[in-house]
């Protein structure tokens, strides 16, 4: 009796962590420093004036920011020398999502690309990977509407 106690227990503990999803603390939720949420004066102060400003789309060397309202509201990037908190960047495999993140929030499937969300513990922020035959092509973090 006791062993088929445990093993109810033991299937119970497996069966719920598979329905578990990643959780990023919100102060993760950033890319090379750039987290959605600050302000476009925080932003220059410590990047300096982009290179391209059309209209709310603002253009760095490496990354592009959004800006609304004085807030930066997406921040992605394509460039390899750009890494989230936990050090993925573009170039590195998929399977690194897993094994940093763990199981993504939502994957979205489209011939040979596929993108993985995570969103933060309070749900105000999302962090998005496009991965293209396998490999980060390109990393998005912004706020959730």
């Amino acid at each position: 009796m006791r062993n088929i106690l445990t093993a109810l227990l033991c299937g119970a503990m497996i069966l719920s962590s598979a329905v578990c999803f990643a959780v990023i603390n919100d102060n993760k939720m950033a890319i090379g420093g750039m987290m959605p949420g600050i302000s476009a004066e925080d932003l220059v102060s410590t990047f300096g004036q982009p290179t391209i400003k059309d209209g709310d789309e603002w253009t760095y060397k490496n990354f592009k920011v959004e800006v609304e309202r004085g807030v930066v509201t997406e921040v992605s990037t394509c460039s390899v020398t750009i890494t989230t908190y936990d050090g993925v960047r573009v170039g590195l495999a998929a399977e690194e999502l897993n094994s940093t993140f763990g199981k993504a929030d939502k994957v979205d499937k489209e011939r040979d690309r596929v993108e993985y969300e995570y969103y933060s513990t309070d749900r105000t922020k999302k962090i998005k990977f496009k991965v293209v035959n396998g490999f980060i092509s390109k990393i998005t973090c912004k706020l959730v509407n």
